[in-house]
């Protein structure tokens, strides 16, 4: 059987008719996309189940048609995309019924909105076109990756070597595509298109992952936050910002933006422009399934410990979901209760899981990780950046300097009405607490609290929400006065420029801005902050011209 095409997934109770005009539509063109509808394209007198596993396995990509009916557990639509997945390829769904909820497997993923045939139809066909382009060959690669990857702890052990060489094959071509790319060359020319390759590679993933065993595979749902998108720096040019990388990892071997110093950034939020904190959505992902979401070892090493005390219920992420524009723009995280008690025996696992991340037994960015809010604090007053060195009695970052601050998340004190709790709620708590910057609300009213990106602390294993909080008429004088020597024993400011934020990255450590004072080094999830910040606020010229 020659290639699929599209295999349009759909259920026959409510969304037949939607299925074959989108059928027609993509195939009658400019340009033609061929489809594959079990109502037209199944064979007499032949099996039909075999049929329809042939074009799963043939097929370019899946189209799921979202109605009612088509995202229930029951539905044959869930057989489909599950096998689809299996198959290493890409889902598209189409949210056709406005109160069609995403299956929680694909949860991850960005539908298209149908509400509309005409604009959405266009959507798809600008979205299918660009997954022909270098860039989405290169993406498609690294969503098959981080599948491939995902995948591998929960085979049996006589798969493992299978998935293993097929994570080298896919690894592979993935360093070809982003050389051909040039992607540490903002002002590059994409000089190829990989996109027969890619059908090739995909192909040889179905071949490798679709043995006699595969059928009992399962597959979570990836990511597609944009990671890997062009963040504009060179290698040479982290290196030179104190930031070469310390993990051991490429970026892309994670599923991440780029890897600085000991941090893994996520992801920036759209493209550094940053997000309203109050366009953040934050949802309960329910109680704890540690088989799943935290290692095996880890919980473990929780049990044979004594409980702390004080045990605060600590904040997990488990996932987010990157703001749409169509959708109000708003981003979700999905969280889980936890306490500080599963944050010390991850703390004493770190070795461990490190190993494991490079092995490729745990997924880095879909294991559940602590936390924390990092806010850069801009006083607007008189055009200042605030920085706190540590003390050396804390657990984390001892006798470091911070830009500026940070929190973790706590499930009860940052709770909310709507029975959650909020990173905004959290920020407001690090700026007001007496041992952190110990700031009057009278201050604290104005602030506009911007979420810049999203990095995780390699040698910590917690996840930042990087926060930009510019506050009106505060000054560093201000700042100065309020402060109250706590988790932090001192306080300080540099001019809010792009040369001085270069100066700080490039010194890697502190002085105190009038000097005479020891030098301390910055901490690397405060220069990650920092830079992506800069980013945020100054054009990639501006920083990379004295770099």
């Amino acid at each position: 059987m020659a290639s699929a095409g599209y295999f349009i997934s759909y259920s026959s109770v409510d969304g037949e008719e939607f299925a074959l005009r989108l059928a027609d539509t993509l195939e009658a063109g400019p340009p033609s996309y061929p489809a594959w509808l079990d109502r037209r394209a199944l064979r007499p007198g032949e099996d039909w189940d075999e049929q329809i596993a042939e074009a799963l396995r043939l097929c370019r990509g899946l189209l799921f048609v979202m109605t009612k009916d088509s995202v229930k557990a029951e539905s044959v639509c869930k057989q489909e995309w599950s096998r689809a997945l299996t198959h290493k390829k890409p889902i598209l769904p189409l949210r056709f019924d406005v109160d069609a909820e995403m299956p929680f497997r694909l949860g991850s993923r960005q539908y298209i909105d149908f509400a509309d045939f005409a604009s959405g139809l266009a959507r798809l066909r600008q979205h299918l076109a660009w997954m022909r382009t270098p860039q989405g060959v290169l993406s498609e690669l690294e969503v098959q990756l981080l599948d491939a990857r995902r995948e591998l702890p929960r085979v049996p052990a006589g798969r493992r070597p299978v998935i293993e060489a097929a994570i080298r094959d896919i690894s592979e071509k993935i360093k070809k595509q982003r050389l051909a790319l040039e992607i540490d060359d903002p002002n590059s020319q994409v000089l190829h298109d990989f996109s027969s390759d890619l059908g090739a590679s995909s192909q040889r993933m179905s071949d490798l992952l679709t043995g006699p065993e595969s059928r009992n595979l399962s597959s979570g749902a990836t990511s597609e936050h944009g990671r890997g998108a062009g963040h504009g720096f060179s290698t040479v040019q982290l290196e030179s910002l104190n930031l070469p990388n310390r993990v051991g990892i490429e970026a892309y071997q994670l599923g991440a933006e780029l890897v600085a110093g000991s941090i893994v950034l996520d992801s920036a939020i759209c493209d550094y422009d940053g997000l309203a904190l109050d366009n953040v959505k934050v949802e309960h992902a329910g109680v704890a399934d540690g088989n799943v979401l935290h290692p095996e070892f880890v919980l473990d090493e929780k049990r044979k410990s004594p409980e702390p005390k004080p045990n605060r219920p600590k904040v997990h992420l488990v996932d987010w979901n990157a703001p749409i524009i169509d959708q109000g723009d708003i981003l979700t995280l999905d969280v889980i209760r936890t306490d500080y008690w599963l944050s010390e025996a991850t703390q004493r696992s770190i070795p461990r899981i490190q190993q494991e991340v490079r092995g490729g037994n745990i997924d880095l960015l879909r294991m559940a990780r602590r936390l924390d809010v990092h806010l850069v604090v801009i006083a607007e007053g008189d055009g200042t950046m605030i920085l706190t060195r540590r003390g050396r009695h804390v657990a984390t970052e001892p006798g470091t300097w911070m830009v500026s601050v940070g929190e973790s998340m706590d499930w009860e004190q940052d709770l909310t009405s709507a029975g959650v709790p909020h990173p905004a709620a959290t920020a407001r708590r690090c700026l007001s607490e007496r041992d952190e910057l110990n700031l009057p609300s009278e201050l604290l009213g104005s602030a506009r609290l911007q979420l810049i990106a999203i990095a995780t602390e390699w040698s910590e294993m917690l996840v930042n929400l990087v926060v930009k909080v510019k506050i009106p008429n505060l000054t560093a004088k201000d700042v100065g006065l309020h402060f109250r020597r706590g988790e932090n024993v001192q306080v300080d400011s540099v001019p809010f420029t792009s040369d001085s934020c270069v100066d700080l990255l490039r010194a890697g450590s502190f002085s105190g801005s009038i000097g005479g004072g020891v030098t301390t080094p910055v901490n690397d999830i405060s220069l990650v902050a920092l830079l992506a910040v800069a980013r945020s606020e100054f054009s990639l010229s501006e920083i990379t011209a004295r770099v």
